[in-house]
């Protein structure tokens, strides 16, 4: 029997996508989110009504690479076929990144390293109405790319949560391990090349990324910082130094709540594949490559307005996060107590959310499927017996972002096989449709 805020007013029963002047419904009949902003309770994320709902997104990536970097597959279709694509496989959220260095860095449309754009279908991106001397368009830049991509979500109903994915754009994760490259608790690298961001200029480009956005209900969070790595930064939690990752999400938290109170503020915690050392702040038993979130039941992070924190980690398989030389289980029981210890426990004792900012696997050997069947049993309840989260009647399962949509060179290969409406990998299809479904598991 549904319970009482399973078809919230306003909020379409079918995702709806519009492509070629024609509408589509999802086959797979999941839910859009309902119109405004969220909020958490417990350990559940809700509505502007109080009810429970579940982020199910995916990522986009292209612009966490080096500056002028597009969304990738702009190449080959528009904007809008790539979110069409993302609403039409049911997810309600795309995730998408950005670097400080290329917030401001116009598209370059041209240079094949980058990924060029086609023009003729993503005209809105050209900011030249001819061609310079050399025949290239001037492009927008990136955050005039993300307020045009913010403006057709919200016309098909797709929320949008950014993330901060590196200072510089060299590396997926930023080698140093942490979310500034210069000044105190940096060696002024960034692992690759000489940083130019400090952890006041890194505070700053949030903000200014929480006011662009601010009273827009499209943008529903900003997750602060992608995975930062406790061993290549020295990460503390709670110490009040400078590579403490509880002091950042809370000065920085709350500078974004200055200027813009509505969205979540997601935190990520520090990737440690090995037990973290003893004067961390962390549980010292136990290693979290996902994300070591043991201390944030005893010192959890504070924000001005505590009920937008959602804290956040990365679940992959071995063909992504290489934990099979850490020692380290990726399915089965050992996975699931790792889990438990070191994130779990936040849902299960109902002390804060938790989303699963990246999880991903191509789904092409039998421990990758082992993998996934336990992460989404865990997320959906099936665990609880082992210590898991007990989803209960009324509540959403943990939620989640898939990593990623369109086709990749790289594991974990994308959840289409070509740029386009469609061509979704049916190995990977069969997951993210466990992950879609509001109140079903």
């Amino acid at each position: 029997m549904p319970f009482a805020c399973d078809h919230p007013a306003g909020s379409p029963p079918a995702i709806v996508i519009h492509a070629q002047d024609r509408s589509r419904v999802a086959g797979n009949g999941a839910r859009l989110l309902p119109p405004g902003f969220l909020s958490t309770s417990g350990s559940q994320i809700v509505d502007s009504r109080g009810c429970n709902v579940r982020i199910a997104s995916i990522g986009w990536n292209g612009t966490d690479g080096r500056p002028g970097a597009s969304l990738s597959g702009l190449w080959r279709v528009s904007y809008k076929t790539v979110m069409d694509s993302i609403v039409g496989a049911g997810f309600n959220t795309v995730r998408i990144p950005w670097t400080d260095a290329g917030i401001d860095a116009p598209l370059n449309g041209y240079d094949d390293k980058l990924g060029w754009i086609h023009t003729t279908l993503n005209e809105q991106l050209v900011a030249s109405a001819m061609p310079d001397a050399d025949g290239h368009y001037r492009y927008v830049t990136t955050l005039q790319l993300f307020e045009k991509v913010v403006a057709y979500a919200g016309e098909i109903g797709l929320k949008v949560i950014f993330d901060h994915h590196s200072n510089e754009g060299t590396a997926g994760q930023q080698r140093n391990g942490l979310w500034f490259d210069r000044g105190p608790g940096s060696d002024g690298t960034d692992g690759v090349v000489s940083g130019t961001v400090t952890a006041e200029t890194f505070k700053q480009n949030w903000v200014r990324m929480a006011k662009t956005f601010a009273g827009n209900a499209t943008v529903i969070g900003f997750d602060l910082h992608n995975e930062p790595n406790g061993e290549s930064g020295r990460i503390t939690w709670g110490d009040g130094g400078p590579t403490d990752i509880k002091a950042m999400c809370e000065n920085v938290g709350a500078a974004i709540q200055s200027v813009n109170s509505d969205v979540l503020i997601i935190c990520a915690g520090p990737l440690f594949y090995k037990p973290p050392p003893s004067d961390s702040g962390m549980d010292p038993q136990w290693a979290a490559p996902a994300g070591n979130l043991t201390a944030a039941g005893i010192n959890p992070v504070k924000l001005p307005r505590a009920d937008k924190l959602v804290y956040s980690v990365h679940e992959y398989p071995d063909e992504v996060s290489d934990i099979a030389r850490w020692g380290l289980a990726e399915a089965g029981p050992e996975y699931v107590d790792r889990m438990n210890r070191t994130w779990g426990f936040l849902v299960r004792d109902n002390i804060a959310p938790v989303w699963i900012g990246e999880m991903g696997s191509s789904m092409r050997t039998q421990g990758q499927r082992a993998w996934a069947a336990t992460l989404l049993g865990y997320m959906n309840g099936e665990y609880a017996g082992q210590g898991g989260p007990r989803i209960a009647a009324e509540q959403q399962p943990v939620g989640g972002s898939w990593w990623l949509i369109g086709p990749s060179d790289d594991p974990p290969f994308g959840l289409q096989t070509e740029w386009s409406l469609g061509n979704y990998r049916p190995d990977q299809k069969k997951i993210t449709d466990r992950l879609l479904m509001q109140g079903v598991r």
